[in-house]
């Protein structure tokens, strides 16, 4: 809008000079305003500037709660981040995950942060949950599957629910375990929520090794035969009620429940309970060399075989 002098604006007519008025404080508005927002935007520039280069960085660093498997020390070094870090830039989310990673035991790591820079971490203990047979031992795992450790020997009366598979499971620790066959993963997923959804707890043991032929184990005492897949948290909720009734007479019995036959229960006393044998499942597993297996009882049944021809003979003489 070009701008009158005082002599043009008088010699307009009242009414071209009213509208010349508003649009006048009107284009005087919008380039105080348009000011204005120049201004805070120049202000936020420079702040973005300065907490990304003076302001909001890291000025001290503790863990409030080492928990008991890593000293601070040790938790600092996993986290990566130092004195002078902007507070800002860094990706925290990262540094939690790489401490979670580097040290499998912390379930959870919690960081607090203030305006005045100090940095705090609060450790959560992971659980060992369960434990599974691999080439180089035993790792053991929490119940999200976190490996937490891989150990040469497997531990007496750990508590921990063994897991039996047909297939390998790789394990490194501070990952999630992994199935070699999608199958045999979903069957382990679909057993471990049915056991929750069952509410029955105190499974020791988990074999799914053949598909067809399923059994958990309860407190090492009871070997739940399941049959196939289907029909799971059904079944395992009418073992929660088999159990607690054969409890009722002897809380210390063994033996075998068959449930794979659907609304049909079949309890069998044992005076032991042979526990499961991962070794050797595992090794004919991991056993890649293509070669054919020698079959030990042929050579014997022919041995047999001349034993008795010569005996035969000897008699017939």
């Amino acid at each position: 809008m070009k701008k009158l002098t005082a002599r043009q604006v008088a010699a307009l007519s009242p009414e071209a000079r009213e509208r010349y008025e508003k649009k006048l404080k009107k284009v005087t508005r919008n380039r105080r305003i348009l000011t204005g927002i120049i201004a805070v935007v120049a202000v936020a520039a420079v702040f973005a500037v300065l907490s990304v280069t003076v302001l909001f960085n890291v000025s001290e660093i503790k863990v409030a709660k080492a928990g008991t498997h890593y000293k601070a020390e040790q938790i600092l070094d996993a986290a990566g981040v130092e004195v002078g870090d902007n507070m800002i830039t860094t990706d925290w989310e990262k540094v939690k995950a790489r401490a979670e990673e580097k040290l499998p035991y912390i379930f959870s790591l919690d960081i607090s942060k203030s305006i005045s820079g100090k940095i705090t971490f609060t450790v959560k203990d992971g659980k060992a949950a369960l434990i599974f047979k691999t080439v180089n031992g035993y790792a053991i795992a929490d119940s999200n599957g976190k490996v937490l450790e891989i150990i040469k020997d497997k531990p007496k009366n750990s508590g921990l629910t063994l897991l039996t598979v047909k297939n390998k499971i790789n394990a490194k620790p501070g990952e999630v375990i992994g199935f070699a066959d999608e199958t045999e993963k979903k069957l382990y997923d679909n057993i471990c929520a049915a056991i929750k959804s069952a509410d029955i707890k105190n499974i020791t043991g988990i074999d799914i090794s053949d598909q067809k032929n399923i059994y958990l184990e309860y407190q090492s005492r009871y070997r739940l035969y399941l049959g196939d897949d289907s029909d799971i948290e059904y079944k395992l909720k009418e073992a929660k009620k088999v159990i607690a009734q054969e409890d009722e007479n002897n809380p210390n019995q063994i033996g075998e429940i068959n449930l794979s036959i659907v609304k049909k229960v079949y309890v069998e006393p044992l005076e032991t309970l042979e526990t499961t044998q991962p070794e050797a499942e595992t090794a004919e597993a991991d056993n890649t060399d293509g070669e054919e297996e020698t079959t030990v009882p042929e050579e014997e049944t022919e041995s047999e075989e001349e034993n008795t021809t010569a005996q035969d003979t000897a008699e017939e003489e």
